[in-house]
């Protein structure tokens, strides 16, 4: 049970991330990118972190040429990636039965699908205010991120894969 929950909670967090940052740059110029400092980003100060995340939301508000009818979208697209407060794992009482465990466990994990939402429908609304050109930009800033992130996510078989044969 506990592999289930880590795998989730993994998962919720690299999408959080994957939809997040949008890009860690192959680049040294990218301040979300560079030699390690993804593996490391998770671990640093918060405040460090922060910095960091406002940089590369500089960087990227600057490659993608935002133009003043896109401020707004860009601003509530920045605002909506704030981090809030990350709902913990809930407290288990000692006699906590397994069907309350679970309540708390799903309690937690749809307080982090409705963070995502949050995020997904601020990207989308960004989106849409972009021309083709930079959606073109932001998707391969997406795919970069999408990259990075493979080499440290626990490999797992999509749902309508067979398992493979022991």
């Amino acid at each position: 049970m506990k592999l289930i929950k880590s795998l989730l909670i993994v998962g919720l967090l690299g999408g959080a991330a994957a939809s997040t940052v949008h890009a860690m740059g192959k680049g040294d110029d990218c301040p979300m990118g560079g030699k390690g400092m993804a593996a490391h980003m998770w671990q640093m100060d918060p405040a460090k972190r922060q910095a960091m995340m406002e940089q590369h939301l500089r960087m990227l508000h600057d490659r993608l040429k935002i133009q003043p009818a896109q401020e707004a979208a860009w601003k509530s697209y920045v605002d909506a990636l704030k981090p809030g407060a990350m709902p913990a794992m809930p407290a288990v009482k000692p006699d906590a039965t397994l069907p309350e465990q679970l309540d708390g466990r799903i309690k937690m994990m749809q307080q982090h699908l409705d963070m995502m939402q949050q995020h997904a429908a601020a990207t989308k609304a960004l989106y849409q205010k972009l021309s083709p050109e930079q959606q073109k930009l932001f998707d391969q800033e997406a795919q970069h991120m999408r990259e990075g992130m493979q080499g440290r996510m626990p490999h797992r078989h999509p749902a309508s894969a067979p398992l493979p044969q022991n």
